[in-house]
């Protein structure tokens, strides 16, 4: 995948249940990004992606993915950005863009999901400074 490794907020580890992460050290898939060692966002922004590459498993079920951020590692969350919440047959596999801005250190995705027997794979959350090809 052409995205650097240390810009991914989940690495495609299938999702089970809500993931909420609170950690620089990666769980479920899922980390927090110190975005000070990025030197923050750049002046437009920065690009959140969403792949999902495969559909869920079960009609009924649904993913939200919002981009939060905080000033603590480990609590303080708020929300900056957000994708569109998928069911079943809806958008998916697909590619989702959103952009945010943040002067804070801590940025991750947190992924809720709904449903009984959930079950979401191939799925990828990475930020990019320049997520469109421009020619």
């Amino acid at each position: 995948m052409p995205f650097d490794a240390n810009l991914e907020l989940h690495d495609g580890t299938t999702i089970t249940g809500t993931i909420t992460p609170i950690s620089l050290t990666r769980t479920s898939g899922s980390v927090v990004i110190d975005m000070l060692a990025l030197s923050s966002t750049p002046a437009k922004g920065m690009g959140a992606v969403l792949i999902i590459g495969t559909d869920l498993a079960t009609a009924g079920n649904t993913i939200a993915v919002t981009i939060d951020h905080s000033d603590t590692e480990g609590s303080g969350y708020v929300q900056i950005a957000n994708f569109p919440t998928l069911t079943k047959g809806t958008g998916m596999p697909g590619t989702y863009i959103t952009r945010f801005n943040t002067t804070l250190q801590y940025v991750r995705a947190l992924i809720t999901v709904t449903g009984s027997s959930y079950s979401a794979t191939n799925v990828y959350i990475l930020l990019a400074y320049h997520p469109f090809h421009v020619l």
